[in-house]
């Protein structure tokens, strides 16, 4: 029965072989491409290789095709670590089984590089194949001769080109300038920015005078505000004279420059006693006697009835009308200083603290 199987097997792999096309080439051919003969009839695997280019260069990528062409219930493999010295092995690609009339074809394409001219040829390696009863056998891939050429194979007589003479490129050191202008550069831009910021603020800005509002008709606003007011009508008596006081004191400070809202009335009663031109045309008893009567309602719990309380601002008012300055007499003396922000009536609408 094996003598059987072993005609049938040669058989086939010789049918397969005649069926079997041409193998292709992985890239052009440079030249000739050295192949070898199938390997002998007895064994059921048929080899051939395939080199090219050929002929090559030293160091070109030299493909090397091996065919394998076998039985179904075969399988063909190439050794893990095959050796290929002395030339250079790239890499190994191997194909799938390709089916071919009776039988089957697999090729292995190997990558491989030689960098010595002349002739030369592959090293014989073996592929190992499995038979259908299992037993692992090995069949010999024959060695392909080729050859390299050297790249000065165009010259007679090449020889080795003497190496060129280093060149000195001489740089200027220039680091001491380059620090020397920088500094300097540095120093006239600082000159040039001070100047500069010196003449900005030397510049006198030019001051905004606003006009004052003459006194008279800060305390005919603050008289309007404080009769529109609901503070008589809400019983409020002692607030009412707390800001009609505060619009008297206030106007005689900015009139007349005598500091009176933050006198108590016996203060101001004794700078008028010292003084009573001060206040002409008015007359100093007039306003001290306002401001006592004044005290009794905000410190004596005294409560006058609304037409003392609205007399006592008409009284106000007719001492401002009475002192409205004229175009040739100044609002205030020359010496007197001006109010502070805090020393202006209160709004007739609000409480005063």
């Amino acid at each position: 029965m094996i003598a059987v199987a072993a005609l049938w097997a040669r058989w086939v792999v010789g049918a397969a072989l005649l069926a079997a096309p041409a193998p292709t080439e992985a890239e052009p051919a440079a030249g000739p491409v050295a192949s070898a003969e199938p390997t002998s009839v007895e064994s059921p695997i048929a080899v051939t290789t395939r080199l090219s280019p050929d002929p090559s260069h030293v160091g070109d990528m030299l493909t090397l095709e091996i065919t394998a062409a076998f039985a179904r219930g075969y399988s063909v493999n190439l050794p893990i670590g095959v050796k290929f010295e002395p030339l250079h092995l790239v890499d190994v690609t191997e194909g799938e089984p390709e089916v071919t009339g009776e039988g089957l074809r697999k090729t292995f394409s190997v990558r491989l590089q030689h960098f010595a001219p002349g002739p030369a040829q592959t090293p014989s390696i073996a592929l190992t194949y499995v038979d259908p009863q299992g037993a692992i056998q090995t069949v010999s891939v024959p060695p392909v001769a080729f050859t390299v050429d050297a790249l000065l194979a165009n010259e007679a007589e090449p020889t080795r080109k003497l190496e060129d003479p280093p060149i000195s490129i001489e740089y200027p050191n220039t680091l001491a300038e380059t620090i020397l202008y920088s500094v300097l550069a540095t120093l006239v831009g600082g000159l040039l920015l001070w100047l500069l910021l010196r003449r900005f603020l030397g510049r006198r800005k030019p001051v905004v005078e606003i006009p004052a509002i003459p006194p008279h008709l800060v305390a005919f606003e603050a008289l309007d505000d404080l009769e529109r007011s609901s503070l008589l009508a809400d019983g409020r008596v002692q607030d009412y004279y707390v800001q009609l006081t505060e619009i008297g004191k206030g106007y005689v400070e900015r009139r007349f420059g005598i500091e009176a809202l933050d006198r108590t009335t016996d203060e101001i009663r004794h700078v008028l006693v010292r003084e009573p031109d001060r206040v002409a045309p008015l007359g100093a008893d007039d306003i001290v006697l306002f401001l006592q009567r004044s005290d009794l309602v905000k410190f004596a719990r005294m409560r006058p009835d609304d037409d003392e309380a609205k007399d006592a601002l008409g009284f106000v008012r007719g001492l401002v009308e009475r002192s409205v300055p004229t175009a040739a007499e100044p609002a205030a003396p020359a010496n007197a200083e001006p109010p502070d922000a805090d020393s202006a009536p209160a709004p007739a609408d609000k409480e005063a603290s």
